[in-house]
């Protein structure tokens, strides 16, 4: 299985599980199986300012499982060749829609190639194969890095998204990042654009459609705890379910 084409991009490699030999589908596990075996996958999305990938920190210390978010990074930069500041600011470019086919001069000749593909693009297929693989080596979370999308196609994969009230968002950035508040609104308008033109550039989805999740939080509501708690407990009531 092959990504479908979005918005002019050619994927080299979907999200399928590929088979020992490299070709081919292994036949997908059951949910039933799948949580038997405890092999599940947490992806946290989030608003900027929500507390996302604290509660992604927060959970993964719960459940005694790893937690990526921009380690993914350094990962994806020693796999792919590309230095950890050149994907940093193919992200950017992203974000802000320049255009990704030309790539800055000083990238170098990257180990990791796909004929056709433009070495910006080159980024981000190489971190979806990074993230493909941390899910494959067991349970673990994941924070944002279009992970919902990368792992959509895997019943194991549990896809929550965190989003919160303007006012919460502005205390928790205030606090975190000591920006007067009378600025905050609008950094957190403009971070949370840069999100959406990076998810919907290559995914070909809309950022924080909350049809594409399993579970929506509002974290000004529940606070990082109570989200912590209400995500263990569908993963708690999910695996129940599978091993009855």
């Amino acid at each position: 299985m092959s990504f479908p084409p979005r918005r002019g991009i050619i994927y080299p490699e979907g999200p399928a599980v590929r088979g020992p030999d490299g070709t081919g589908d292994r036949p997908r596990r059951s949910h039933r199986e799948v949580y038997a075996v405890s092999n599940y996958v947490i992806s946290v999305s989030r608003e900027f300012g929500s507390g996302g990938r604290l509660i992604g920190k927060r959970l993964a210390a719960r459940l005694g499982i790893p937690c990526y978010d921009r380690t993914i990074i350094q990962k994806t930069s020693e796999k792919s060749g590309l230095s950890p500041d050149f994907i940093a600011r193919a992200e950017e470019r992203a974000r802000s829609r320049f255009h990704l086919s030309i790539a800055p001069a000083g990238v170098g000749s990257p180990a990791f190639a796909h004929q056709g593909v433009p070495v910006s693009h080159q980024a981000f297929f190489a971190q979806a194969e990074v993230i493909r693989e941390l899910a494959d080596e067991g349970p673990c979370v994941i924070v944002g890095r279009c992970s919902d999308y990368v792992l959509g196609e895997r019943p194991e994969c549990l896809k929550v998204f965190i989003h919160a009230d303007m006012a919460s968002r502005i205390e928790r950035c205030v606090d975190e990042y000591h920006i007067p508040s009378d600025d905050m609104a609008r950094r957190i308008v403009q971070m949370d654009k840069g999100r959406a033109n990076y998810y919907n550039y290559y995914t070909g989805h809309t950022w924080g459609d909350m049809r594409r999740y399993d579970l929506t939080l509002d974290s000004s509501t529940t606070g990082v705890e109570g989200a912590v708690e209400l995500i263990v407990a569908l993963v708690k009531a999910r695996s129940a379910l599978d091993v009855q």
